[in-house]
């Protein structure tokens, strides 16, 4: 069993669903595209599970168009709430909305609504709330692809390198947008790639409205873990 991981594509500067929900930019729409292409080319065919966001929705759905699956909201992989009044005004999609759009998104009986959150989140928090999901998947024998945000991708990683390969939790490796890390699980854990950005050109790689080389010149010394 292997376990996929992503963040959304680049998000558009002047397009938004909701507030703090921008749609894809066109970049982004190709950088999702082209995880799309590589995950088919790795043999791919398991669920997406995905962020209710649209941005990470609509990522999931370039995705699976190409490798023709499903996607599953998730609601632990959603973006983390660090501040006051930050989703002012928010109203997130339900499934029905989701499907209306996007209609490889599948019902869950259990999906809750509303799935977002007001609580201000640290990292161990996010990482906490991630965990379920992840173990629940590693016991099952289907590949899979999760698709998330900064914070979520990050705990993602953290929860798995904590149990699984502890020595590699400082990885130094970013999390640009459309990434791909890849967990074996069974029958021993690997790892096959954490963060890797093969599939997409240098002028692609960004951490949404910023380019690799401005995020580089800005902060050459941080890591994402």
């Amino acid at each position: 069993m292997t376990l996929h991981i992503t963040r959304h594509g680049q998000t558009s500067r002047d397009k938004t669903h909701q507030p703090e929900d921008p749609y894809l930019s066109e970049l982004g729409q190709k950088q999702a595209h082209l995880l799309g292409q590589r995950l088919k080319d790795l043999n791919f065919q398991g669920p997406i599970y995905s962020s209710p966001y649209w941005r990470t929705i609509e990522t999931a759905n370039q995705i699976a168009e190409v490798v023709d699956t499903v996607i599953i909201p998730a609601a632990s992989m959603r973006e983390y709430f660090i501040r006051e009044n930050q989703l002012a005004g928010f109203q997130g999609a339900t499934v029905a909305d989701l499907q209306a759009v996007y209609p490889r998104v599948q019902t869950t009986p259990d999906f809750p609504y509303p799935w977002w959150t007001t609580q201000i989140e640290s990292n161990e928090m996010v990482e906490a709330r991630v965990a379920p999901l992840i173990d629940t998947l590693i016991n099952h024998q289907a590949d899979a692809l999760l698709v998330g945000h900064g914070a979520s991708v990050s705990g993602t990683h953290r929860h798995i390198l904590r149990n699984h390969a502890p020595e590699h939790l400082n990885h130094g490796q970013r999390g640009w947008n459309c990434i791909l890390s890849s967990f074996q699980f069974k029958p021993t854990f690997e790892i096959i790639r954490i963060m890797n950005t093969d599939h997409l050109p240098n002028d692609a790689i960004t951490n949404n409205a910023k380019s690799r080389e401005q995020v580089l010149q800005e902060s050459p010394e941080q890591n994402d873990i």
